[in-house]
């Protein structure tokens, strides 16, 4: 029981100088000071800051970048009073006009081995039934979601808004199979206005 309580008490020491060492130690950091939508611009009026003990794991973006943050576009809903994140203000905002957004889910043994991420370039294939030939539909990867319990990933894909119902469509027959592009910068974008091509039909 000795022995317990002195380590109780020397955790609680450790814990005690990890938090004032946290205190000691803040960081200037932009939060929101009014909400601000989704897709709207940044203002400097949107804008405070605050000091924080910032930890591992905090996504945060330090009060001196500000005049960076500022004009750029919210990519989410920006509540008052919260910290500002990296990832939630940006200049261009998906889908853009002509563009929409698609989200499938899709189990490990549809996905490649390597796994899929942002700015991926996709052939998402229908599945050929008798009497009817397979169709390509192209796409990019906008966004990959976390596995569930059984394995299975929402991936957002952005598509040519020509297209993106059809494919939507036959991914809730699941009828889809994916198969990865080309990663080179110099392949050309899925988001650009091509129709959708039969199996053997050249690319545009």
């Amino acid at each position: 029981m000795a022995v317990v309580g002195v380590l109780a008490v020397v955790l609680s020491a450790v814990t005690v100088l990890q938090v004032y060492q946290l205190a000691a130690h803040r960081t200037q950091v932009l939060v929101m000071a009014r909400e601000v939508p989704i897709g709207q611009v940044i203002e400097a009026q949107d804008l405070t800051s605050l000091g924080v003990g910032v930890v591992p794991g905090m996504q945060w973006t330090r009060a001196r970048d500000r005049d960076g943050v500022i004009g750029k576009r919210a990519m989410a809903d920006l509540k008052a009073g919260t910290l500002l994140a990296p990832s939630q203000f940006g200049t261009a905002l998906t889908p853009d006009d002509g563009q929409q957004i698609v989200p499938i889910a899709l189990k490990a043994t549809q996905l490649p081995a390597r796994g899929l991420k942002p700015g991926d370039r996709v052939v998402a294939a229908a599945l050929p039934e008798e009497g009817r030939q397979g169709v390509e539909y192209r796409a990019l990867v906008d966004k990959v979601g976390q596995p569930d319990a059984d394995g299975t990933v929402v991936v957002d894909f952005l598509m040519p808004a020509t297209t993106g119902t059809a494919l939507a469509r036959l991914a809730a027959e699941g009828k889809v199979a994916m198969v990865l592009g080309s990663r080179a910068p110099h392949a050309a974008s899925a988001t650009s206005a091509c129709p959708p091509v039969s199996a053997s039909g050249a690319s545009c």
